[in-house]
C-alpha cells in the first residue's frame, strides 16, 4: 500500500501507479462484497477492466483479490477454486460458479468515495495524444 513520510508526503512524489491505484480501491472491499475490473477503473476515472486485471494478475495477491472479479462474477479458472473457499467464509452471495453480483458488489459509502478520490488524484495524468490536424 502507499507508503507515507512523517510529513504525511508519499514516498513516491506524491504520486502513484496505476497498479498501486487498484490495490488501494481493492483493498478497501469488505469481506462478502466483490467489485468487478471495470467497476474498480470507472471509481478510479482511469483505465478500463483490462487495465485492472492486469494489475491484479501482477500484484493482486497482496490484497483480497477474490473480491475483484469479470462482470458477470467470475474469476479465470485457475482461481476459481481458491477464491470459492474465501466467498463461503466471507458469506458472498453465490450463484453457480460464481458470485451473484446483483446481491454481492459493494457501494462505497461517502467515506470510501473520499478515499478512492484521495487515490484516484495521484494518479498520474494520462498523456493525450495531438489531434491530427
Amino acid at each position: 500500500m502507499v507508503q507515507s513520510t512523517a510529513d504525511g508526503q508519499q514516498e513516491n512524489g506524491g504520486r502513484l501507479d496505476y497498479d498501486e491505484a487498484v490495490l488501494e480501491v481493492a483493498a478497501l472491499i469488505p469481506p462478502g462484497k466483490v467489485l468487478s475490473y471495470g467497476d474498480i477503473a470507472e471509481l478510479l476515472g482511469s483505465g478500463g477492466p483490462r487495465q485492472v486485471g492486469k494489475a491484479m494478475s501482477r500484484s493482486g495477491s497482496a490484497v483480497c483479490w477474490w473480491r475483484v472479479l469479470r462482470a458477470d462474477g467470475s474469476l479465470p479458472a485457475d482461481l476459481q477454486a481458491r477464491a470459492e473457499v474465501q466467498w463461503v467464509a466471507e458469506g458472498t452471495p453465490q450463484r453457480g460458479s460464481g458470485v451473484l453480483m446483483k446481491a454481492a458488489r459493494w457501494e462505497p459509502g461517502e467515506s470510501e468515495h473520499r478515499r478512492i478520490d484521495e487515490v484516484a488524484a495521484l494518479l498520474p495524468v494520462p498523456k493525450r495524444r495531438t489531434p491530427l490536424i
